[in-house]
């Protein structure tokens, strides 16, 4: 005897889509797209069957479509606003730390499925967010995934005039302030440590030949955003004055 669950499984959804459709606003219709957004590199590291394991390539395709609809947004939302704002408020916009934040307030971090170790928690949830819109673009479509990006990151950004103020990109504030002086930078790679899925790299950052700080992540990208915002928060005076 079925029950009325298995009967109409359409108007009992699991509690996972129901999860999904708190987070992105829609129904989803592959369920299969959300939960390897949702699983990070480090959870199987040495699985190797064929075929997608973990949503660093969903992770790749969502931070392309945050970006789009970032930029289109504060395109027509500012429109008096010149290219250097644009691009400011879009770095901060789309930074790890922003995007993070948003992470948390959508409860990813009680869905990720990881086996975490050092500072990878630093970043990985803001990561598993770009491979959830990765997740919903292929599911769904632009439109709706427009809508999720809108009401999860755009609006309650630029409707908070205190994140507006405070949200960083440390690379892109470093970057500016070293051009600004035309001084001579680089970023290079100190040390990584782990397995294939599961690296830390250490990134350093030289002024000419002097290495002025260094930061860690799970990328050479993160590594070197760290190290930016090691630079940054021991030398607030200069970027501040």
């Amino acid at each position: 005897m079925h029950s009325t669950q298995e009967l109409f499984p359409f108007f009992f959804p699991s509690p996972f889509k129901r999860d999904i459709r708190a987070i992105t606003g829609f129904w989803p219709k592959d369920l299969s797209l959300y939960k390897l957004a949702l699983r990070h590199a480090s959870a199987y590291p040495f699985r190797k069957k064929r075929g997608e394991r973990n949503n660093e390539r969903l992770e790749y395709l969502g931070d392309a479509v945050i970006d789009l609809v970032v930029a289109e947004a504060l395109f027509y939302r500012f429109p008096r606003e010149d290219e250097g704002y644009l691009t400011k408020m879009r770095s901060k916009l789309v930074s790890r730390n922003n995007l993070n934040r948003v992470a948390d307030e959508l409860g990813l971090p009680n869905l990720l499925v990881a086996n975490l170790k050092g500072n990878q928690s630093e970043s990985v949830y803001g990561d598993a967010l770009e491979a959830m819109v990765g997740a919903c673009y292929i599911d769904l479509g632009l439109q709706k995934t427009q809508y999720f990006v809108m009401n999860a990151i755009v609006e309650p950004f630029i409707s908070n005039a205190e994140l507006m103020d405070t949200t960083h990109n440390y690379k892109s504030e470093v970057i500016e302030y070293f051009q600004g002086f035309k001084k001579s930078f680089r970023f290079e790679e100190l040390e990584r440590n782990g397995e294939q899925h599961n690296t830390t790299f250490t990134m350093g950052l030289y002024v000419g030949d002097d290495l002025v700080a260094k930061g860690e992540g799970s990328s050479k990208k993160k590594g070197e955003e760290a190290a930016s915002k090691a630079y940054y928060q021991n030398n607030k005076e200069r970027f501040n004055g």
